[in-house]
């Protein structure tokens, strides 16, 4: 498999604070990879740095071969990342249809084009019955779900996905692991940040672990669940004896 992404000493200081700390990571296409670790680790402020939402202090991005270090998010969206947030970011007053359009713009320019994208993706992610919702009366997952439509509907090659599964019932989450391999299997990659260690065990070919900003471990889902030093910074004991 090809490299998409390749990032070299990614480091991000804010005044004193060192929130990234010379983190490497390389992910092929296909692959589904997922980034784990404490609250405070800098798993976001490491999404942020690669996609160009804020830059990087030090270290280099290279994403499907071209060099986009000092590139804005809208270029790196261009070029085929897309990303979803932490908290949801929907336009509460618009329709589900609506707000999946925003996202088609950036691969379409007419009205007409937009709205045939956004119906697919919403289809995509079973939202079709809440198409015309107002995207404010949605329950959460319906929102993370929309979410999720409206990044794929810029046709991404990488799609980061953070903690998508924060604040859902364990039914919801079956849904979204589902949605996840089914976005994988349309030939879109991975990376993702997610707490829910079942779901993420399940989903990941290889597992990132990051603490006070630096990458501590790197490998199998099996293997991560097994390492020492993981265990005592995230995991527990309790979950060494449950894997």
């Amino acid at each position: 498999m090809a490299t998409l992404l390749k990032a070299v000493n990614i480091t991000k200081r804010f005044a004193g604070l060192t929130a990234v700390d010379s983190v490497n990571l390389e992910i092929k296409e296909g692959e589904i990879v997922g980034l784990i670790g404490p609250n405070g680790a800098g798993k976001t402020t490491f999404f942020n740095s690669i996609t160009g939402f804020y830059p990087a202090t030090f270290g280099s991005v290279e994403f499907d071969g071209h060099n986009i270090t000092k590139k804005t998010t809208f270029q790196n969206c261009k070029a085929g990342m897309a990303r979803t947030f932490q908290i949801v970011q929907p336009f509460g007053q618009l329709t589900s249809l609506e707000n999946v359009m925003v996202g088609a713009f950036n691969r379409v320019e007419s009205y007409a084009e937009a709205e045939k994208v956004a119906r697919e993706m919403i289809k995509f992610v079973g939202l079709e019955e809440k198409m015309n919702a107002i995207v404010a009366d949605l329950t959460i997952g319906d929102q993370r779900k929309l979410e999720m439509a409206r990044a794929l509907a810029t046709k991404p090659k990488l799609l980061l996905l953070d903690e998508v599964m924060a604040g859902l019932t364990p039914t919801e989450i079956e849904e979204c692991v589902e949605l996840v391999l089914k976005i994988r299997k349309s030939g879109v990659t991975i990376l993702m940040i997610e707490h829910i260690m079942a779901a993420l065990m399940k989903l990941s070919d290889r597992v990132i672990v990051l603490d006070h900003g630096k990458l501590i471990a790197e490998g199998k889902p099996q293997e991560i669940t097994q390492n020492e030093r993981v265990i005592e910074s995230y995991l527990g004991r309790a979950y060494k004896k449950e894997a």
